[in-house]
């Protein structure tokens, strides 16, 4: 069997409850969601099963981004989030998407640790080709600025 998943993790100075706000709240989540000069102009959550995660982005060079609505499928805070661009807001199938793009699915877990919380972003991809395309675009680099500007903001609060 292929291995389909990406994983990430870092261990950031904030408590589990502020990385929760961060990822839950559209105001911060526009904060850090992208890796700079990548610029969130748009997100909308609503952190509970069939919600909607939605992040638009401004890519310098590339213009917006938008992959769409996806669907939260779990939402137990300040733990876990689990949310898919496969199925959009209440849980309705998604379309393909386009040549070399890729649906995932993101489980975010955070752990309470001495010095804050350890995050961990677990990245399932339908099919090693998915999850090679998603690699190759900068997943290790991406989401890793991504979440050292997560750490940077959670600890803010």
């Amino acid at each position: 069997m292929t291995d389909t998943t990406l994983i990430l993790s870092r261990d950031m100075a904030a408590s589990p409850s502020a990385v929760w706000r961060c990822l839950t709240e559209e105001d911060l989540l526009k904060q850090w969601f992208a890796p700079a000069p990548v610029k969130v102009t748009k997100a909308e959550i609503d952190a509970s099963p069939g919600g909607i995660f939605h992040a638009v982005m401004d890519v310098p060079e590339m213009g917006e981004m938008d992959g769409g609505a996806g669907c939260v499928i779990l939402a137990e805070p300040p733990a876990r989030l689990i949310w898919t661009s496969a199925l959009g807001p209440c849980f309705v199938p998604a379309l393909p998407p386009g040549d070399g793009a890729f649906h995932f699915t993101a489980v975010i877990t955070l752990d309470a640790i001495d010095t804050g919380t350890r995050y961990t972003a677990t990245v399932l991809h339908a099919d090693g080709a998915g999850r090679d395309a998603h690699a190759a675009m900068g997943f290790e680099d991406g989401w890793g600025a991504a979440a050292d500007q997560l750490a940077t903001l959670a600890a803010t609060l």
